[in-house]
């Protein structure tokens, strides 16, 4: 199975908590906090070509679709299961000409934690991810993907400029991932259970 769990190759790798503010609204454990403006449920995503569902990943078949451009995107309901889709590039300082470049997806449960932070817990047999190195032996590799991942805080504000929901998702380290807005509500997702192999229960899907 194929994980990334250095945070130099993937930032947003799950690491230790930490609690760091940002300029948006800390979020608490219950969904409808009056500490945000709206809902965590929905679809969100840095920009209208990357979203969640089934346009995005057929995790039965090992593919994806790519979409034009880069981003992520994340669905959240309001019973605790989440999708993400990502689709991003990491530069090579040593050597420009081995840009990787890679495609994720993967779906389970989150939990929002009373120190403001959320914890993504996804199902093991479901996630994909697809890379592609110039330099590696390989050069494009898809497999299984399970990253639990750590985000330190997160918020929704009001973007004035476009006139829609903005959330920001912050790293474990504090960094900021790309910001995202709401693109659908309720999200759009693939069935919030366990498409592939062998679930908790030990039933298989």
């Amino acid at each position: 199975m194929f994980t990334f769990s250095s945070a130099r190759t993937l930032a947003f790798a799950i690491a230790g908590a930490a609690s760091v503010a940002f300029g948006g609204v800390a979020a608490q454990a219950d969904l409808s906090s009056t500490n945000n403006i709206t809902s965590l449920a929905g679809t969100w995503s840095s920009n209208s070509h990357v979203e969640t569902g089934g346009s995005f990943c057929n995790p039965a078949n090992y593919s994806f679709t790519y979409p034009l451009t880069t981003g992520i995107s994340y669905s959240f309901t309001d019973t605790g299961f989440f999708e993400e889709a990502q689709y991003r590039f990491t530069s090579n300082a040593t050597n420009p000409k081995c840009i990787t470049a890679y495609i994720l997806w993967q779906h389970g449960k989150f939990e929002l934690n009373d120190n403001g932070s959320m914890t993504l817990y996804p199902f093991p047999s479901d996630g994909r991810i697809q890379v592609q190195d110039p330099c590696a032996a390989v050069t494009n590799l898809i497999t299984e993907y399970n990253q639990q991942t750590l985000y330190a805080d997160w918020g929704i504000t009001m973007d004035s400029t476009r006139g829609n929901y903005k959330m920001q998702l912050n790293r474990f380290d504090g960094a900021k991932m790309p910001p995202m807005w709401l693109m659908a509500n309720p999200p759009n997702m693939l069935p919030t259970q366990y498409l592939t192999g062998v679930n908790a229960s030990g039933q298989a899907a």
